[in-house]
């Protein structure tokens, strides 16, 4: 018995410091009496792990807030040391490569960005290679300096078997990303891989927390060239943990619908994606019902969402259907989401909800089919667009998977 609890010893230490490293993630800077009375541990206990992890730099001190009135000695706060370590994240998808460098706060020191179009996955891998090598010489790191690497992808990852299982918009299958970024980049650090929706929602939890307003679980709402929504429960004191795939996107909406890429009809993403939404703009250009569109296509070539939202905004009658049927769909498909769920939080990012007129309208269908609407609305957040958002989520997942390397 003796011996089980000796050996049991070491294991305790590292989770002690990993819960530790959570909470100074979410709530630092923070006090060694608060962190104790967080996790349920003793003073001495948290007074010598947090020792360690400031020797050896992870860790820093930091002076309270002088606005914040106390007597006698001022206490003595506890941070991450943001320059401790650097991590890089990378997000892969056919339309976009984008890569960051970010430090242990998850502040970003480079960022590199590839809008070719490729559909072939091992060229998207070349791309991801290449932003890996610009980043590092556009931050004058080298491979020594970086601690961890974190890849993205749309579609289903498996990460116990460290790969992409199917990436449908593509028809990527069985793919070993992990295993093709070191081949390609010689990287013999440590390398995660992780949905690039999934990697959002932890960039929320670990960075920006104070807009989940104390939620304990979190549903992420994506919209992109597809439309992905995982739910992380347990966020409120830690990292959380992800329950299901999260892919609402080939949620069926109208079996009569139109078809999606899938194969299935009336998914979501056949009505509100972006890439529909951009489609069925292009269509309305080329019929001639939307003479708005119709005149940005030939000016220059070509439709993007914020040209369709433009033309609502102006009236154009085809752009607003366009805008209102996507609307209309994800409204649905959120309060279905939360009518069998009740997470705590919704966070919504999309292009198409940089605008506030747009953000009322979707507020108002989710309204409109809640089932039992007693919340206000601070729990639906929007998450401005940022077009690194996925690699700043690739990184921070390589800083949440491999937190416990870095004790000693």
């Amino acid at each position: 018995m003796e011996n089980s609890i000796g050996n049991n010893l070491p294991r305790v230490k590292v989770q002690n410091q990993f819960s530790i490293k959570e909470i100074v993630y979410k709530f630092g800077p923070i006090s060694r009496i608060e962190i104790a009375d967080r996790l349920g541990l003793t003073l001495p206990t948290i007074t010598t792990s947090v020792s360690s992890m400031i020797k050896n730099g992870l860790l820093k001190e930091v002076e309270q807030d002088h606005s914040v009135k106390s007597l006698g000695r001022r206490t003595m706060l506890v941070d991450i040391n943001e320059n401790s370590r650097r991590f890089m994240g990378i997000e892969i998808r056919g339309t976009v490569r984008n890569g960051v460098i970010i430090d242990a706060r998850g502040n970003v020191t480079a960022s590199v960005r590839d809008e070719n179009p490729l559909t072939d996955y091992s060229l998207a891998m070349k791309s991801a290679h290449i932003i890996a090598e610009n980043l590092l010489e556009e931050s004058g790191f080298s491979w020594d300096d970086i601690d961890g690497v974190g890849i993205t992808t749309p579609g289903i990852v498996d990460k116990k078997q460290e790969k992409l299982v199917i990436h449908p918009g593509y028809k990527w299958k069985d793919k070993r990303i992990i295993e093709d970024f070191v081949s390609l980049s010689g990287y013999r650090g440590p390398v995660s891989v992780e949905n690039n929706t999934i990697a959002r929602a932890f960039a929320l939890v670990m960075f920006n927390s104070k807009l989940l307003e104390n939620a304990d679980s979190l549903a992420y709402m994506f919209i992109s060239a597809g439309v992905g929504c995982p739910l992380l429960n347990n966020i409120k004191s830690h990292f959380g943990h992800v329950t299901g795939d999260g892919e609402v996107g080939h949620m069926v909406m109208n079996p009569q619908g139109p078809k999606c890429d899938c194969g299935n009809n009336g998914c979501l993403e056949a009505y509100s994606s972006e890439r529909v939404i951009v489609k069925n703009g292009e269509n309305a250009a080329k019929s001639g019902i939307s003479p708005f569109l119709s005149n940005v296509l030939a000016k220059k070539g070509f439709i993007t969402i914020y040209d369709v939202n433009d033309g609502r905004k102006k009236g154009d009658m085809a752009s607003s259907s366009i805008i209102s049927e996507a609307i209309k769909y994800l409204g649905i498909a959120i309060a279905n989401i939360d009518n069998f769920v009740r997470p705590e939080c919704i966070a919504i990012e999309g292009k198409l909800f940089d605008d506030e007129e747009n953000r009322k309208k979707l507020l108002e269908v989710i309204h409109e089919y809640l089932y039992n609407e007693t919340l206000s609305d601070h729990r639906f957040v929007f998450i401005s667009t940022d077009e690194y958002s996925g690699a700043k989520g690739a990184a921070t997942v390589a800083i949440r998977d491999n937190l416990e390397v870095f004790l000693e």
